[in-house]
């Protein structure tokens, strides 16, 4: 399978081989090819294609207009900062590659509403439509209510274009998350220095030391994100923060992703040296006891 990306994308060709998908980066130096294995190079190749049909409907020049006549992004850096116990960062999602279908019906205001009453520091919101069953238009919806309560709120998605971070902007997002697994270094320093330039503070997601090697090396990301899920296979374990956690500069935040079920598994994350949580399905689960699980984790502290 091979498509073309248009509007002077340097990520232009993606096709995919042996059950993955090849990241062709037309740099001045001559194309290098990035290999995306198992689900989440199905995931990237989708949405590359779904970025160029969005281009389709808004260019990018209109969409880059809307995203700087915005309201000045919140700062996640300095909600985490200002927080004495563990910061929670409540996502919300229809569904996910890892655990199916979790709120078919979501109401991204609603939601929205109940974990800024429940104490959340930040609001993440997933945006990928065809794996998470997500919409820019459910960010929006979010930024409306959290704006009122000066909660920051996330685009979670799978950012390989610049027009995803004007889009992201355009609709309210004060933060966004860049994953070091579908990016190449170039590419990701190019997308953190944009998203900076706009007022939007970065949430840099890694899973290992390679990983964190390039996050660290190419910028200098403020708020680091060690996903205890591995994208490729989906595994999780919250031994993975604990371990590479150690080699992150005490000057950052670091923020734990994915794998914690309740108030211990906070605690267990505050201890190995996160501000931060970032927790989705566990929330989308709890069905009506999710502002009691959403209040116990945003009310860890640890010494």
């Amino acid at each position: 399978m091979s498509g073309s990306c248009r509007n002077g994308s340097r990520f232009n060709r993606f096709r995919r081989c042996s059950r993955k998908t090849q990241l062709i980066d037309q740099s001045k130096s001559g194309p290098v090819v990035i290999e995306i294995p198992g689900i989440l190079g199905e995931i990237v190749e989708k949405r590359l294609a779904t970025i160029e049909e969005a281009k389709k409907k808004r260019p990018e020049s209109e969409m880059r207009l809307i995203a700087e006549n915005a309201s000045v992004p919140l700062s996640l850096q300095r909600t985490i900062a200002s927080k004495s116990g563990i910061s929670l960062i409540a996502e919300m999602k229809r569904s996910s590659p890892s655990a199916g279908s979790l709120d078919p019906t979501l109401d991204p205001a609603h939601r929205a509403g109940l974990y800024c009453n429940a104490g959340a520091a930040a609001i993440s919101v997933l945006t990928e439509q065809d794996y998470f069953s997500g919409s820019i238009d459910d960010l929006a919806a979010v930024s409306v209510i959290a704006r009122a309560s000066r909660v920051p709120v996330l685009r979670k998605d799978f950012i390989v274009d610049e027009y995803q971070i004007h889009e992201a902007r355009a609709a309210g997002a004060d933060c966004i998350l860049l994953i070091i697994a579908c990016l190449d270094p170039k590419q990701y320093a190019d997308l953190f220095n944009l998203s900076t330039s706009m007022g939007m503070d970065v949430l840099v997601e890694v899973f290992d030391e390679p990983e964190l090697d390039i996050a660290l090396s190419e910028v200098e990301p403020h708020i680091v994100g060690i996903n205890n899920r591995n994208l490729k296979t989906l595994e999780t374990s919250l031994a993975v923060f604990e371990t590479l956690a150690k080699k992150i500069p005490d000057d950052r935040i670091k923020v734990a992703e994915s794998g914690m079920k309740n108030s211990g598994d906070v605690e267990r994350m505050g201890y190995a040296g996160a501000k931060a949580v970032l927790v989705g399905e566990s929330l989308m689960k709890a069905g009506t006891d999710v502002s009691e699980l959403a209040q116990a984790m945003a009310a860890v502290e640890v010494g």
